[in-house]
């Protein structure tokens, strides 16, 4: 049957990716995870009703998205991997770039996502999520003299925070829109440094008492304030269109 006049024909997806969509279904039917080894190539093919160009182009394409790693060797193969927020961040950043959107848009995103992500945190945590937070907060203090140590302890306490809220979602978006965001190479100094360790602390009192209301608003004065700093300090860097090589090569937090 002929396409009506002016109507986009019908694409078929490419066979290597529809393979690479069939091992993704086969590995959670069969309840494989991280660490487990998928079916050896001659099992697999047959498995997909593919050559081996397909089969393999499918695993590049897996392997590109965080899913699996290969290993060598005669016992080797597809491993499976967890994908994390840096896969996403750099997806996010490719989209971007070609899109030709700056850094300020993520800047922006992260203003409006986060003081929500807090407020979910207040009402979501685990007493045993409150106390790892206030010991990353702790951490932080130890290291306002370092910059190394600070952003150790800081990533950690986003991470936990976004973990705390118990939305898969900010558990991925969070530190990868952070990463972009840091990809511009922002370095804040020590006042600066303790003036982030008090507004953190702030953010916290509210999860820890249960305040979501109170978590959003002083979410929203922290990230006004980055936001405001950056925009003064650094509007080039704000201003430039994002580079995704950048993300690759920069995952420190700011």
């Amino acid at each position: 049957m002929h396409a009506e006049s002016g109507a986009e024909p019908t694409r078929r997806p490419k066979l290597s990716l529809e393979v690479a969509r069939q091992i993704v279904q086969t590995m959670s039917d069969t309840g494989m995870g991280p660490g487990d080894r998928y079916f050896p190539e001659a099992e697999a093919m047959r498995r997909h009703g593919v050559g081996r160009g397909t089969y393999r182009e499918a695993l590049r394409f897996l392997e590109h998205q965080g899913l699996i790693v290969m290993r060598p060797g005669p016992h080797g193969g597809p491993e499976i991997v967890q994908p994390g927020w840096p896969n996403l961040a750099s997806t996010i950043a490719l989209l971007l770039q070609f899109a030709g959107a700056p850094l300020s848009s993520v800047l922006d995103a992260r203003t409006v996502i986060e003081p929500g992500m807090a407020e979910l945190a207040a009402r979501n945590a685990t007493e045993e999520e409150v106390a790892r937070m206030a010991g990353d907060l702790a951490a932080i203090e130890r290291g306002l003299g370092s910059i190394r140590a600070f952003a150790t302890a800081y990533e950690a306490y986003w991470q936990h925070l976004a973990e705390s809220s118990h939305n898969e979602l900010f558990a991925f978006l969070s530190p990868a829109l952070r990463a972009i965001v840091n990809s511009a190479g922002f370095v804040p100094d020590e006042p600066y440094r303790v003036e982030i360790l008090a507004r953190l602390r702030a953010v916290h009192e509210a999860v820890a008492a249960r305040d979501a209301v109170r978590a959003r608003e002083v979410m929203c004065e922290l990230e006004g304030e980055f936001g405001r700093r950056l925009r003064r300090g650094y509007p080039r860097q704000i201003a430039q269109v994002l580079a995704w090589s950048d993300v690759h090569s920069f995952h420190d937090p700011a």
